[in-house]
């Protein structure tokens, strides 16, 4: 099945390159005594394929505020949006100069091997791509 999503992936890339970005996979917390949480990451270089979010994808994420920047990102993995209830997400890619926060993975094909997410600008970024 992979073998498939790299022969579809080499056609789109004429038309969208992929680009390099670093995912920075959110792997806990630390609770400071104020209680304040800080999170940690690990970084890990990939590529990634952009685009424009579609309406119909900004409908999935309808209970956001809609005014930042949306984003879809293909990529050879598989990861997760936020979830509060289940206490895990946060991860964050690292693109075009920004942090992308990944609030959602509407798809996944091949059993975990490539993911469709939906990304939301959060600021510049301190780190390069």
């Amino acid at each position: 099945m992979n073998s498939l999503f790299r022969i579809a992936a080499a056609q789109i890339s004429s038309l969208a390159p992929p680009i390099l970005a670093t995912l920075r996979a959110q792997e806990g917390t630390t609770t400071q005594p104020d209680g304040t949480v800080i999170p940690h990451y690990v970084d890990i270089l990939l590529r990634i394929m952009v685009q424009a979010a579609s309406s119909a994808d900004l409908t999935q994420v309808a209970g956001l505020n809609q005014s930042t920047e949306t984003r879809v990102v293909y990529l050879p993995a598989e990861l997760k949006g936020i979830d509060r209830a289940h206490q895990f997400g946060g991860d964050l890619l690292v693109f075009e100069g920004s942090e992308w926060l990944v609030t959602g993975q509407p798809e996944t094909w091949g059993g975990g091997q490539w993911s469709k997410l939906l990304v939301t600008r959060q600021r510049p970024s301190a780190c390069p791509p």
